[in-house]
């Protein structure tokens, strides 16, 4: 009874001291949602055995005769076992993922498994952030910090130059070249947030220039404006139809000079031949004080006349309209003769007409 009871208290020691080592090999990591995370136990010797364990389930498996790794659940797509140094790779996290871990490593010539324990928590990416900055005592003073659960790297670049600096606030001092850019890095886990801005920013303009751009932009607006109240006006002039009347009263180059030629005009220039017509009639009536019933019968004689000679032209016509399958050539032809024959009968009464009155 007394080696029993011994035996069996050296064997709750033993397991109280392998419970100690288990729980000092314990590790608390994080990780981000989407990021790839490694977990690598620490192994003495060369592998034989190895087996992952998530909370008391089996993750991953690998036996130094087996030709590849066994994964279990959600691992057997995203899971990749290590066999040389034990390490397990899980890609694209997700909040699933987050759980305790540990890796039983069997070297070989060992008869004693090696634990390692990880606690992984798995989170959100930081919240998206912009740069602030502000001038005090001279110097530019540019923020970039986030708010985070976890500890955030920060690194600086001035122009794509690293800035040794690693602290959420960066402060420029003297004389900065407004178009430089500065560049922000925050680092949680293995993801990376970049920011930059540019110093114009922080930079207060001239008071001078700020009053000239808002000049321009005044002078802008009013054009803007007399430009519209110009088209306006001319819209409605168009819709009461008065801008068709503007229009024909604005003199033209061509109307000017033809306008001029006809000032130099005379009647007797324009009109020539009632000119002629009007100094026969007035040789005529001069000479001739004719008594009205004369003149009356003088007047239906020359009427009569006129009839005859237009009664002839008609018949030339008929007859030069009977002929429709003359060629166009032979019937214009035939006008212009029918119209020679008439103003040959006018000239002819006109003459007749003063001789009489010489007569007389």
């Amino acid at each position: 009874m007394g080696l029993a009871c011994r035996l069996s208290a050296l064997g709750l020691l033993l397991s109280a001291l392998l419970v100690c080592t288990r729980s000092q090999d314990r590790e608390s990591v994080f990780a981000i949602v989407g990021e790839d995370f490694t977990f690598s136990p620490k192994v003495n010797g060369t592998i034989r055995e190895i087996t992952w364990m998530k909370n008391k389930d089996k993750a991953a498996e690998w036996e130094q005769d087996a030709k590849s790794p066994v994964y279990y659940y959600s691992l057997a797509e995203r899971g990749v076992l290590e066999t040389s140094s034990g390490n397990l790779t899980i890609k694209k996290l997700n909040i699933g993922d987050a759980a305790e871990y540990e890796a039983q490593v069997l070297p070989v010539g060992v008869d004693q498994l090696q634990y390692t324990k990880f606690v992984l928590a798995v989170l959100d990416p930081p919240p998206p952030s912009v740069l602030n900055c502000s001038i005090t005592n001279g110097q530019i003073r540019i923020s970039c910090e986030i708010q985070f659960s976890k500890d955030v790297r920060y690194s600086w670049y001035r122009d794509d130059r690293k800035i040794d600096a690693n602290s959420p606030v960066l402060e420029l001092k003297g004389n900065v070249n407004p178009s430089e850019k500065v560049l922000c890095v925050r680092e949680v886990s293995k993801t990376k947030i970049n920011n930059s801005i540019s110093l114009s920013t922080c930079i207060p303009e001239n008071p001078e220039s700020l009053s000239r751009g808002r000049a321009g932009l005044i002078a802008f607006f009013v054009i803007i404006i007399i430009l519209l109240l110009f088209m306006g006006a001319l819209v409605v002039l168009w819709k009461r139809g008065l801008l068709s009347n503007i229009l024909d009263q604005i003199p033209t180059k061509h109307s000017a000079v033809y306008k001029s030629e006809e000032q130099h005009l005379t009647d007797d220039d324009r009109f020539p031949e009632e000119s002629g017509q009007k100094e026969d009639y007035e040789n005529i009536s001069g000479r001739n004080q004719e008594p009205e019933e004369k003149k009356n019968s003088k007047e239906s004689l020359s009427m009569n006349q006129a009839d005859n000679s237009s009664n002839q032209e008609k018949t030339d016509y008929e007859n030069i309209s009977g002929g429709n399958q003359e060629p166009e050539e032979k019937k214009n032809s035939k006008e212009s003769l029918s119209m020679s024959q008439a103003d040959h009968s006018f000239n002819q009464e006109k003459t007749d007409l003063k001789l009489e009155s010489e007569t007389d």
